[in-house]
């Protein structure tokens, strides 16, 4: 969802309904474990199912906004997760894939995105091989991650400056 006030910053993020739908549906869960006591297998079972559930809801919640786009000169490109923000610019950013995939009968998309390390060099490879470079990480964003359609996201970064490869 790109919930941004000015036009050049965009930022997307899981909605919040779903964080707190998690944190809910962890809750009935973890109640429906202590309900079904008489059997232990299935009482521990929704018990580990409720912490996850719940766990999920609040990093939902707590990582806010997942990925942030301001389209000043130079573009930046902010992470986010639960170590902290990282912020890259069009130089640190060495590819952008858009990929849609067939999972269970449907299409569904992922962004990757593989940046550089703090300590790697900004130059660019210039023998031909494909993929990225050792020095990179890998970033993959989802719908869910980001709460809109990837195609939205992609048209913002390639406003912005940044080249997005796409394998539709």
């Amino acid at each position: 969802m790109d919930n941004s006030a000015d036009p050049s910053t965009h930022a997307w993020s899981t909605p919040v309904g779903a964080g707190i739908a998690g944190c809910i549906g962890g809750v009935i869960l973890l109640g429906g474990a202590v309900v079904v006591s008489n059997d232990p297998a299935g009482s521990v079972l929704m018990g580990i199912a409720g912490v996850l559930l719940v766990a999920l809801g609040v990093y939902t919640l707590l990582v806010r906004p997942r990925l942030e786009l301001s389209a000043g000169r130079p573009a930046t490109l902010t992470v986010r997760g639960l170590t902290g923000r990282r912020s890259y610019t069009p130089d640190r950013v060495e590819r952008i894939r858009l990929l849609s995939m067939r999972r269970v009968g449907r299409r569904v998309g992922q962004l990757e995105i593989d940046v550089l390390d703090d300590d790697a060099d900004t130059f660019r490879r210039d023998d031909g091989s494909a993929g990225p470079r050792a020095d990179t990480r890998l970033l993959v964003f989802s719908r869910w991650d980001l709460g809109t359609d990837l195609m939205s996201v992609v048209d913002a970064l390639r406003a912005a400056g940044f080249h997005v490869d796409d394998d539709r």
